[in-house]
């Protein structure tokens, strides 16, 4: 069961619970105050015409709080405040995705109900999910890189506060449409308050200034956050439209990760420890052969603070080069011309086409930093010896990398014929 509840102001006479459902237990009432008198006091010419917050309520249960005002008054200004509780148990707000949104969505606030509200219960069946298509539209927006960056900021322990005049549902359910399930099970959104007395991870407030926003980030710093490892991956699953690495990040659990962490260290110092005993002794010193072929396919790369970075008509000549490779090839490349396109490009095409070599994994080519190195490492996987030739620039490697390709197919098509 949902029970539901409204408190306001009945005829300036003072906020009271105007209406509860039977199952709104009178042990509630002092906390669902709490919630509502958090919301803070209006500052002057601050009006509220519909938003949304969540906390936790109790130790079993979650409360969705939708807050507006009710008309104007006389002379035009926004008339008292009122709040639509629905306190939901735990367990249904994890099955639902913890997605405060979409929940309130399904409830419209009765506002004149007065007296004894019904008790609710959840018929909207399953949640839609989060495809590619839906993703792709959430971050086709110029402040995409504020999304990203927030999603990295709340899942490495951050907060995040945006200043606006009034709610904005919208950037508050993007963030959300691009966290993992399990961490927004966590985590507490507000898309408009007054003030931040409830301390919410993500909140929209008219002035962001005061000791309680102390440690939270703006989203001017969010779009500049260092880039980590959920974020690129997520990015490059959407604009690729690969709806199974997608569901699999959405699924991720930070706290899940955390204790096979520790777990898997566990389990290393016992074996290690055990080995200990079995073996005394030194370690055996690796064959000679052994260590010059390991040493032959060490990479040879410029540092990167000597790889400049692309100017925007060298990026622009760099994407398209990469769309018409990836359309010989029968690739689908990403959009946009970016830094984080082309490095969703390169990886594309470096899953495209796989590994020429063997033993030649170097892992992700997002980790070595500038486009050039990205580009050297491709050439060193597809075995082209002039991956590590100094003065190329970014086209000239893509032109080796052609060449390479070119010269491998070759071969392929005579024995067909």
């Amino acid at each position: 069961m949902i029970e539901q509840a409204i408190y306001g102001d009945q005829d300036k006479g003072g906020y009271r619970f105007l209406a509860r459902s039977a199952g709104f237990h009178d042990d509630w009432l002092v906390e669902a105050e709490r919630l509502c008198t958090g919301f803070g006091e209006r500052p002057g010419g601050v009006a509220c015409p519909d938003c949304v917050f969540a906390r936790p309520f109790g130790r079993h249960h979650v409360a969705i709080v939708q807050a507006a005002d009710q008309g104007q008054d006389d002379t035009g200004r926004p008339g008292a405040l009122a709040f639509h509780l629905l306190i939901l148990p735990g367990t249904l707000y994890r099955e639902l995705g913890g997605d405060p949104f979409y929940i309130a969505e399904q409830f419209p606030p009765p506002w004149q109900k007065r007296g004894e509200l019904p008790c609710l219960t959840w018929t909207a069946g399953v949640v839609p999910p989060r495809s590619a298509a839906m993703l792709q539209k959430t971050l086709n927006v110029p402040h995409s890189a504020t999304l990203l960056g927030g999603v990295q900021i709340l899942l490495d322990g951050g907060r995040l506060v945006f200043e606006r005049a009034g709610p904005d549902p919208a950037i508050l359910r993007s963030l959300w449409a691009l966290l993992p399930t399990r961490e927004r099970c966590d985590l507490w959104p507000a898309s408009f308050a007054f003030s931040n007395d409830h301390q919410f991870d993500a909140v929209v407030v008219p002035r962001a200034s005061g000791p309680e926003y102390e440690h939270y980030i703006t989203e001017e710093k969010a779009g500049d956050y260092p880039e980590g490892r959920y974020e690129c991956n997520l990015q490059s699953a959407i604009e690729t439209g690969d709806q199974r690495e997608i569901d699999a990040l959405l699924n991720y659990s930070r706290s899940r990760m955390l204790r096979l962490i520790v777990f898997l260290a566990v389990i290393i110092v016992l074996l290690s420890l055990a080995m200990l005993q079995l073996l005394p002794g030194p370690p055996p010193a690796p064959p000679a052969a052994r260590t010059a072929r390991t040493s032959s396919l060490a990479l040879d790369l410029p540092p990167a603070d000597q790889c400049p970075t692309l100017s925007l008509h060298e990026r622009t000549e760099l994407a398209q080069r990469l769309h018409q490779l990836g359309e010989r090839l029968h690739i689908q490349m990403p959009e946009g011309d970016s830094e984080k396109a082309i490095t969703a490009c390169l990886a594309a095409l470096d899953k495209g086409l796989g590994s020429a070599k063997s033993r030649r994994d170097p892992g992700p080519l997002r980790n070595y930093g500038p486009i050039q190195r990205q580009l050297r490492v491709l050439l060193w996987k597809q075995g082209a010896a002039a991956y590590n030739a100094r003065g190329l620039n970014t086209v000239e490697l893509l032109e080796r990398l052609e060449e390479q390709l070119d010269q491998e197919r070759k071969p392929a098509e005579k024995s067909r014929d």
